[in-house]
């Protein structure tokens, strides 16, 4: 399921970390050339923060379901600090679902994991999907990505609702719908929510190809509007389209958000200034 940030267009779709699904950009940053006396590449560094869905050591990679949506690919090697609290760890010790922080900077194109930290997110916050509401018990009912198990909040009077910056109601929280919401007390009420995403809505994002994955028709895409990395449903584009897609071309794609992952509808190529 490929949920998640800003972009351009008709709506603006969820980003990344906490505010974002899928990347924020750090204020610090190496050196611009060369490697870092560790042998990291220098440059910007992004975090990543989510729940960890799969270690691939055959091909070096972490699969990260991004906090607000988004699944992020990022490379690792033996450079790679694997920290749990204070503590370096193997990988291997840190199991599937686990919360993790990851520090990256690109690297021939590609997302490289500069450190890894295992954790756990306040209590008081979470990133999900509407499963539904019941408006009888005003009980709010979420897929929680870091549980197996759907995690219910109450809200209340005192509830603030907003969508794209508007306030809205409740019954307008439809089920598939991504949100952020803030909670608080054994009663979990809520004291603000944000819609992040709704089904059907429209997205229009902009930026590099990073990669292609045919076998799963997902396209990878370095979103411009917010230094986010995005993972795109491409199943339904016709041949075209596909015969557009090559990696590092700009492109503008509109994108549909069918409650589950975002569907590229269509795509053009942006051709460079003089």
């Amino acid at each position: 399921m490929c949920l998640g940030g800003y972009a351009l267009g008709q709506d603006s779709a969820p980003a990344a970390s906490d505010k974002r699904p899928s990347i924020t950009l750090d204020p610090r940053e190496f050196p611009a050339d060369g490697l870092t006396p560790d042998g990291v590449p220098r440059g910007k560094t992004s975090l990543v923060r989510g729940v960890l869905k799969r270690l691939d050591p055959v091909h070096d990679q972490l699969l990260i379901r991004a906090f607000g949506g988004g699944d992020v690919r990022v490379a690792f090697d033996p450079r790679t600090q694997m920290l749990a609290g204070d503590q370096r760890a193997p990988f291997t010790s840190i199991p599937v679902g686990s919360v993790v922080s990851v520090d990256t900077v690109m690297d021939g194109g590609k997302l490289f994991a500069v450190s890894v930290r295992a954790g756990t997110t306040t209590a008081s916050e979470l990133n999900g999907q509407v499963v539904r509401y019941d408006a009888s018990k005003s009980q709010l009912t979420l897929r929680d990505p870091m549980s197996p198990e759907n995690f219910s909040v109450k809200i209340t009077p005192n509830s603030v609702l907003l969508n794209q910056g508007k306030t809205t109601s409740a019954q307008n929280l439809v089920a598939g719908t991504l949100v952020r919401a803030w909670f608080s007390g054994t009663q979990r009420n809520v004291t603000k929510l944000e819609v992040l995403a709704e089904p059907g809505h429209s997205f229009t994002f902009q930026g590099k190809v990073i990669a292609i994955d045919l076998r799963s028709r997902i396209l990878s895409l370095s979103n411009d509007t917010d230094d986010s990395i995005r993972e795109l449903a491409i199943d339904s584009l016709d041949s075209a389209s596909m015969g557009l897609l090559k990696e590092n071309a700009n492109v503008r794609i509109l994108a549909e958000f069918d409650g589950e992952r975002y569907k590229v509808r269509s795509l053009s190529l942006i051709t460079p200034n003089p």
